[in-house]
């Protein structure tokens, strides 16, 4: 039998996305409605940001389902994508991360689904099950290692490399199967979209893009981009 999203009230649907969020497995149910109660369920669509709340600016805030870019802009006044944060990433501050606003910086890529928390609730809530600071400790982890992979790769690699690096792993993530072979990158981009995410010039990445086409990699139309040669962009890649 599968297990579906209620359609009844938004106090179920908080319900059902907290008891399948894999950060707060093992909960029991009265605590789990208890953190129904007190945390926010915030439903965002592509491009949307997160407002910060004044009273409350240093609230912690979970991603259940979607997508989020986090960007800052540099010297120069471009903007670059620094991480993909996904299910099971935190963002916010906690002792120590204050003055750290990711309000302006966070946008969806997806339809998205978050949930804040008060640093009260979080460290309540890390005194009684401890094994939940060892899982963020394993997400923070993975963000550790996805930035030095991306650090490393803007370092050491060509944009031409870092786009189908990046092509592949969109479609391997968020993609999906076509009918006709290949696979698709899973979420509406555009070049700047891109330019962002591999670090370089809204230019540069038309250009490649174009002759991605050209050689039979890619198909592109309305900010949809279709992987049709998946293992030449993956050798192109890991070259």
């Amino acid at each position: 039998m599968t297990d579906t999203k209620p359609h009844g009230s938004l106090t179920d649907e908080k319900l059902w996305h907290l008891q399948h969020c894999p950060l707060f497995s093992g909960i029991s149910r009265q605590e789990m409605e208890h953190l129904r109660d007190v945390t926010v369920m915030v439903k965002l669509e592509p491009e949307d940001r997160i407002l910060a709340d004044p009273e409350d600016p240093n609230a912690i805030w979970f991603i259940k389902e979607g997508l989020m870019s986090l960007t800052y802009g540099d010297a120069e006044g471009k903007d670059a994508t620094v991480l993909l944060l996904g299910p099971g990433d935190l963002f916010g501050a906690m002792e120590g991360a204050e003055d750290l606003d990711y309000s302006q910086n966070l946008a969806a890529l997806k339809p998205t689904v978050l949930y804040c928390m008060t640093q009260a609730q979080m460290e309540g809530l890390l005194n009684k099950h401890p094994e939940i600071g060892y899982r963020i400790t394993k997400f923070s982890w993975r963000r550790i290692a996805r930035l030095q992979q991306r650090l490393a790769e803007i370092m050491t690699k060509s944009v031409r490399v870092r786009l189908a690096t990046m092509l592949g792993n969109l479609s391997t993530d968020y993609g999906e199967t076509l009918p006709e072979g290949g696979r698709s990158v899973g979420l509406t981009v555009t070049h700047d979209d891109l330019a962002r995410l591999v670090g370089s010039s809204r230019e540069m990445v038309s250009k490649v893009i174009a002759s991605f086409r050209d050689e039979g990699y890619i198909r592109s139309a309305r900010k949809q981009i279709d992987i049709t040669d998946l293992p030449a962009l993956q050798h192109l890649a890991d070259s």
